[in-house]
């Protein structure tokens, strides 16, 4: 039953490499600047250091998606309101969480096509 959720966790840590890798190529090749506030300040000092903060968290998100999958569908009572509620509000916020990281990488992919014509 679990199958079907790897999907989306395994997609949403996709989403998430995929800002992250076209974050770095716009910063190191293209001279842009990150718009995150609380990550700005490290891409301006140590790469790495943001390679590593991105990548982990975009990774525990995603395990904490299907962790959090994986305990609800352990529920005896899969029929009830709060149960319906509660599948419901997990799975808008991964969708909610992915289109929020496909914003973010096609306006990386926008930034760095401007930016090299």
């Amino acid at each position: 039953m679990l199958k079907g959720w790897r999907v989306p966790c395994l997609s949403l840590i996709l989403m998430g490499s995929m800002d992250w890798l076209t974050t770095i190529v716009g910063i190191a090749y293209f001279g842009a600047v990150e718009s995150n506030p609380f990550l700005a300040e490290i891409t301006r000092t140590s790469l790495p250091a943001f390679t590593v903060i991105k990548l982990s968290t975009t990774v525990i998100v995603g395990l904490l998606f299907y962790n959090a999958e994986k305990m609800l569908l352990k529920s005896q009572d899969k029929s009830s309101r709060v149960f319906q509620f509660t599948r419901l509000t997990l799975r808008s916020a991964y969708l909610i969480a992915t289109l929020l990281l496909l914003t973010a990488v096609v306006n990386n992919l926008i930034v760095v096509a401007s930016a090299s014509m």
